[in-house]
């Protein structure tokens, strides 16, 4: 009797364990994790060497040049005047707020002001100066208000930072850790009726000229910036008073009036969006309803607000009215067009072109702070740098 004789299954080549022993080879392996931040995380814990690698100065501008558009990793918000991180990720991938840590010195007063191009921008007081701090790679830069501000008693009540870069194939957030920045200085004079603006560039160490553009009233500005174009937003502390807008090229200020028939209950009530036609928009909240107004330019130069969309509150996060409560505006992530919107049962990130909507949770939520998107490649550095 014949015996069947058993096929041998082919197998495939194992890889050969002396390409990992290849420093670059394991480099360009490790890069091309996907760009979640336990990822590298991870990959450091396996041992000395792969930490030495993903934590090399190299490794971070390689990884950006691979995964174009930085993710969103979190906001910072003003926690008793310090700005504190929170991770809008989930397990395993939300980065811890100590990792995002900015040292202080005993007396400093601080103000976070802006979040932008992977920077942040905090003004110190009682030292009269502007920290840039990039929480990815741990560099801080001290920028002096200029000594002509002082002197004629202007306040400093915002700002804003920006990547100076761009050059042609730069990608603002990805490419910006090494480029230099713009900080914009917001003032208010001594009898507050002028607003001043003021930049600086780190290319040269210097401050340029100063605009200015009379005002009916403001002794503060508390909402952040958002950047359309070339131009910087801000809405006033009384929303009847209108946007300040500064055009980064020109470096003119300009007072751009709101809607007229738009309700003034709150300023956490509005929040400058880019419009349809990638202008300058304004969101709205009321009781029920999120309306989204884009303000158009005629031939004539003359610009009107037109009303572009009405979406039921409902619609966005699916909770009636006596169930959201009191709905805030908290930030606006202008990279993606995301709208923070609290809620009484939690902090929902809003998606303004598809409606889609995520709820983050109250837990680390549950402040009246501004939110401050940022949006950067998370690797080892930073935790190492921390």
């Amino acid at each position: 009797m014949l015996r069947r004789r058993r096929r041998r299954r082919c197998s495939s080549p194992a890889a050969s364990p002396l390409a990992l022993e290849d420093d670059d080879i394991l480099e360009d392996i490790l890069l091309r994790l996907p760009p979640q931040p336990s990822s590298l995380t991870r990959a450091a814990s396996v041992c000395k060497r792969w930490r030495r690698l993903v934590t090399g100065p190299d490794f971070l501008r390689r990884l950006r040049s691979i995964h174009r558009e930085p993710p969103l990793l979190g906001v910072f918000m003003n926690c008793n005047g310090y700005p504190l991180f929170h991770s809008v990720l989930d397990p395993p991938d939300a980065i811890p707020p100590e990792r995002f840590l900015v040292w202080s010195n005993e007396g400093d007063s601080w103000d976070l002001q802006g979040v932008r191009h992977g920077r942040v921008l905090i003004y110190n007081y009682p030292r009269h100066e502007f920290i840039v701090w990039d929480p990815a790679t741990g560099d801080r830069r001290c920028v002096a208000v200029p000594q002509r501000i002082r002197d004629e008693g202007t306040s400093v009540c915002n700002g804003a930072v920006l990547c100076a870069a761009g050059d042609e194939g730069h990608v603002h957030g990805r490419d910006c850790h090494w480029s230099p920045f713009l900080v914009v200085l917001i003032g208010i004079s001594s009898d507050e009726t002028r607003v001043v603006a003021c930049v600086y560039s780190s290319a040269t160490g210097e401050w340029g000229d100063i605009s200015s553009a009379d005002i009916r009233y403001m002794d503060n500005m508390v909402t952040s910036s958002t950047l359309i174009g070339n131009s910087l937003y801000w809405l006033l502390e009384d929303i009847e008073g209108g946007i300040l807008e500064f055009d980064l090229e020109r470096q003119i200020l300009t007072i751009i009036e709101t809607p007229s028939n738009i309700g003034t209950d709150c300023s956490y009530n509005f929040q400058i969006i880019l419009a349809e036609d990638g202008g300058v928009g304004l969101a709205v909240t009321t009781h029920f309803t999120l309306d989204m107004w884009d303000r158009k330019i005629s031939s004539d130069g003359i610009g009107t607000w037109v009303l572009r969309k009405t979406v039921k509150l409902e619609e966005i996060t699916g909770l009636s009215r006596n169930e959201r409560g009191h709905m805030i505006i908290h930030g606006y992530d202008e990279d993606d067009n995301v709208i923070f919107l609290r809620t009484d049962m939690g902090c929902f990130m809003g998606h303004l072109q598809s409606m889609q909507s995520r709820n983050l949770g109250k837990r680390n939520f549950e402040t009246t702070c501004a939110y401050h998107p940022y949006r950067s490649f998370y690797s080892c550095k930073a935790f190492r740098a921390s």
